[in-house]
This record gives structure tokens, sequence and C-alpha cells, in this order.
């Protein structure tokens, strides 16, 4: 199904004007994206496993409520970026731009491809226990290793210097915002999280939890 011509034309006006940054942040988006849809593909063609149970299944009210959140604000968040970096122009008109320079945001660039990194990174070590969202009905395993020795949760110290960096890459305060919000309820998810695994694994998640931070220094 082709996009209407309208569409088109803006799609294409966008791609025009778009400087080095742009084409670069656009790229990280698109590895991110990928990579997050091609582990959920392969988890379901080659081991039958439905990893996303974002807000699904039985789980309490709270847990439900806050991955339905979280869900929508990172979409949002996501959208935000795509805006940013597809088309500058209308974002410059109406994001309100705090600061600008080319330096600045190929600091937040830098950023944004160690978090793309830390997510991917995250996803391998897990192999088939990887999920997206709390996983009720199956008990997966306790991965330790890797990239787990240094962070708890690696996949959202990804997600954080994702929006940390693209935050800075552009500084306008839509962007701001939403990467603020993003960063808060990937918060309130892994605690969440935590309390499930607490949960299943018992003694030796909070013997790993007391030597591994819960992001990196803390």
């Amino acid at each position: 199904m082709n996009l209407p011509l309208c569409y088109q034309k803006i799609i294409f006006r966008g791609v025009m004007i778009m400087g080095l940054i742009e084409i670069v942040s656009f790229t990280l988006l698109f590895i991110f994206g990928i990579s997050y849809i091609g582990k959920l593909i392969i988890l379901f063609k080659k081991n039958n496993i439905k990893a996303n149970v974002f807000g699904k299944g039985v789980k309490p009210k709270e847990t439900l409520i806050i991955e339905k959140l979280l869900r929508v604000i990172t979409f949002l968040g996501l959208g935000v970026w795509f805006v940013n970096a597809l088309l500058p122009a209308f974002a410059k008109k109406w994001f309100v731009v705090i600061y600008k320079s080319f330096e600045i945001g190929i600091l937040g660039l830098a950023i944004s491809f160690i978090g793309v990194s830390f997510f991917i990174f995250a996803m391998a070590f897990m192999k088939t226990s990887w999920r997206v969202g709390i996983d009720k009905s199956t008990k997966t395993s306790l991965i330790t290793s890797g990239i787990y020795r240094f962070s708890r949760n690696p996949a959202f110290v990804g997600m954080d210097l994702m929006f940390i960096g693209t935050t800075i890459t552009y500084l306008n305060l839509v962007m701001l915002i939403t990467s603020v919000l993003v960063i808060v309820a990937l918060h309130q998810q892994i605690l969440q999280e935590e309390k499930h695994m607490e949960g299943i694994f018992n003694k030796e998640y909070n013997e790993y939890a007391n030597k591994t931070p819960r992001y990196l220094l803390f």
C-alpha cells in the first residue's frame, strides 16, 4: 500500500534537509527498532516464545498500569525522537529549541550510541530468557554473566542513555520532557521487575542484587 502523495512529499522534504546529526540519529533509532523487533521474531520463530507480555496476562493491578503507561510514554518518546531526526525543520519550529550546536549534538549521538549498544548486548546475553514486561507464566533463568555482571538492568540503562543522548543532541523542550517521562516510567518498571525476580529466585537474586548495581554505579 502506497502512502498518499502529500505524506511522501513531507517525508522526502524531511530527508533532503537532514544533516549529518539527523542521519546518524535516525540510523541509531532504526537499529534500536530493528534489533528489538528482530529479537521478538527470533524468539517466536525459533523457540515458540511470545516474549512481548507487556501489559498482558494475570499480574498485580499496579504492574499492569505501570506497563501500559510505560508503553504509551515510550512510544511517545520514540515518536518525538523520530520527528526530531526526520523532520528537523518542523522540530525546530515547534519543539522550542533550548540550545543547539554541532559539538553538543555529536556528544549526544555518542551517548545514544552507547545506549543502543547496551540495549542490544543486554538482549543478546538474555538469550531465550528475554521478555518485554513481566512474564508470570514462565520461569526464566537468572542471567548474571556478561554485561549483567555490571548492571542488573542493562537494557533499561541502555534506554536511559538513548534518551539522555537524544535529549542532548536536540536540546529542545519537547524532547526533554518526553525523555524525563520515559526515564521515570522505566524506573517504575524496574522496581516492579525486581519484586518479581526476588519472588522467583529468592536468595539467589538477593545475593546477585547485593553485589551488582541496579544501574551502573548505583
